[in-house]
C-alpha cells in the first residue's frame, strides 16, 4: 500500500480482485516526459530477477514517451554505451573482484555515473538494494546528484534477500544509514516490506508495488516446442539453476511422482547447479523422466508445453518465472513463502507447499497432476489476477504516479531551501 507522505490512496496497492483498474496516464501532468535513470548491478545480457524486471518496465515507459536509462556493469565484448529496445544503456561501473574492494570500487563507480547523468535525469531507482541503494545513499547524500530524489527497491527476501545480506556484511551499520538517507523505498511483497521496516525505513517512506510481467507475450497458446520435448504430463521449472531455486526437493520428489503419473520434470534454464543436478537425476534413476533444457528462446513457449509450474525456492521476492507461468494459464506450485504468498494466496491461484520436504512435494505434485479440473481452475484464476493485478501496464500506472509524487515533493522541498541555487541550475 501507499504510506504516509505520498497520500496515494489506493494507487499503490493491488487493485481489488474482479475489478479492472483504469491507468492513470491520461491528465496533462502524466503525458509529460519522465526521465529516469535504473540502477542495477547488471543489465541484459545478463538475466535475473531484477534485470528482468528493470527491462519489463524500462521497455513500458518507453512504449509511452518517457527516457529510460540504465547503470550498470562494464561487461566484456559488450559496448560501453547502446540502446536495448529503446532504454539507454550506460555501462560506465568497473569494479574489482578482489573481496571488499568489490563493495568500495562498485559504489565509487556507481556514483560517478549518476553524476554524469544528473542533468538528464529527473528520478533514481534502484532494482536491488545493497550496494546500489548505498551508492544512491552516498550520491543523494554528498551532492553529487542533488535535485534528483532516489528511489530504492530490494529484489528479494529470506537469507538471499539484500536485508540479511546487510546484516552479514561488515559495517552493516554504517551501510545502513547510507542506505537510509534514500528518499523512498518499494517493497515488492510483505516479507521485503517487513524486513525493510525492521531495518528503519520509516513506514511513511515505505511504498508496496508488485512486480509486474508482460502479460500479452506470457499467455495461453500453442506451443512450438510441444513436439521437442518428453510426453505429458509435464512439469516445468523456468529459472536459473542455483542453490536458491532449492532443486534437490523436486529431485528427491520425482521417484515418487513418476510412480503415480509417469510425469516428466523440464528444468528450463542454466546455473551452476545443472551439472550437480544431473547427476542426482541419474543416481536416483529418474533420469529418463528429468529434461534439462538449458538456455531457451522463449520461456514462454515452454511454459505453454507444461500441465504444472513448480518453483520451490528457499527465498524469493517476487519471482518473475511465477509471474510468467501464471500469465501462461498454468497451475503453480510453489514454496509458501516470501512474495509467492502475495502470489498464489489467499483465493487461491495456486498451491503453496507449507511443508519442505520431498514427501510434501510429491504430495502436492501427485494431487494436482490427477485433477485436471483443479489444474484448468487454478490456471485460469492465476491467468484472471496477473490481468487484474500484476500485467506491467498496471504496476508502471503505480509506478508513474509514485515518481511524479516523488520528483514534485523533491523539487518543492529544494525550491523552499535553496531558491537561488535552483534559479542559477534553470539559467544553466
Amino acid at each position: 500500500m501507499f504510506l504516509g507522505f505520498l497520500d496515494l490512496g489506493q494507487t499503490g496497492m493491488s487493485a481489488p480482485r474482479g475489478k479492472i483498474r483504469k491507468p492513470v496516464h491520461n491528465s496533462s501532468e502524466n503525458r509529460s516526459r519522465l526521465r529516469i535513470c535504473y540502477l542495477v548491478a547488471y543489465f541484459h545480457p545478463f538475466e535475473s530477477g531484477a534485470e528482468r524486471q528493470a527491462l519489463t518496465q524500462g521497455r513500458e515507459l518507453v512504449r509511452r514517451g518517457h527516457q529510460v536509462h540504465v547503470v550498470t556493469h562494464a561487461m566484456p565484448g559488450v559496448p560501453r554505451e547502446g540502446e536495448v529496445d529503446g532504454i539507454r544503456v550506460h555501462r560506465w561501473v568497473h569494479s574489482s573482484k578482489r573481496g571488499p574492494l568489490f563493495s568500495v570500487t562498485f559504489v565509487a563507480g556507481a556514483v560517478r555515473a549518476l553524476g554524469r547523468l544528473r542533468r538528464e535525469v529527473d528520478l533514481i531507482h534502484t532494482h536491488q538494494a545493497l550496494w546500489e541503494a548505498v551508492a544512491a545513499g552516498v550520491a543523494r547524500g554528498s551532492g553529487w546528484v542533488r535535485g534528483v530524489p532516489t528511489l530504492v527497491q530490494p529484489a528479494s527476501s529470506g537469507y538471499y534477500g539484500e536485508a540479511e545480506e546487510l546484516l552479514r556484511t561488515r559495517g552493516a551499520n554504517a551501510l545502513r544509514r547510507l542506505i537510509l538517507r534514500n528518499d523512498a523505498f518499494v517493497a515488492i511483497s510483505a516479507d521485503i516490506e517487513r524486513q525493510w521496516l525492521a531495518l528503519g525505513v520509516p513506514r511513511a517512506r515505505l511504498v508496496r508495488i508488485a512486480s509486474g510481467v508482460d502479460a500479452r507475450h506470457y499467455a495461453p497458446g500453442a506451443s512450438r516446442s510441444e513436439a521437442a520435448l518428453p510426453p505429458r504430463p509435464r512439469v516445468v521449472f523456468t529459472g536459473r539453476l542455483h542453490p536458491q531455486k532449492n532443486l534437490d526437493v523436486l529431485l528427491d520428489a520425482w521417484p515418487a511422482v513418476v510412480r503415480r503419473t509417469g510425469a516428466t520434470l523440464v528444468l528450463a534454464g542454466q546455473g551452476p547447479e545443472r551439472d550437480r543436478l544431473e547427476e542426482k537425476a541419474r543416481a536416483l534413476g529418474v533420469a529418463p523422466h528429468v529434461c534439462f533444457t538449458g538456455s531457451v528462446a522463449d520461456v514462454a513457449d515452454v511454459l505453454r508445453a507444461a500441465d504444472v509450474f513448480a518453483l520451490p525456492s528457499v527465498a524469493e521476492g517476487m519471482s518473475n518465472s511465477l509471474l510468467e507461468a501464471m500469465a501462461t494459464g498454468l497451475p503453480c506450485v510453489a514454496s509458501d513463502i516470501g512474495g509467492n504468498q502475495d502470489l498464489l494466496g489467499p483465493g487461491p491461484a495456486g498451491v503453496l507447499v507449507a511443508g519442505t520436504t520431498p514427501e510434501h512435494w510429491a504430495e502436492s505434485l501427485i494431487a494436482l497432476l490427477t485433477d485436471p479440473d483443479r489444474r484448468a481452475g487454478l490456471g485460469a484464476t492465476a491467468r484472471r489476477r496477473v490481468d487484474e493485478e500484476f500485467a506491467v501496464e498496471r504496476v508502471v500506472d503505480r509506478y508513474e504516479e509514485l515518481y511524479r509524487r516523488l520528483i514534485a515533493r523533491h523539487r518543492t522541498s529544494e525550491a523552499e531551501l535553496n531558491p537561488s541555487a535552483d534559479d542559477a541550475d534553470e539559467r544553466r
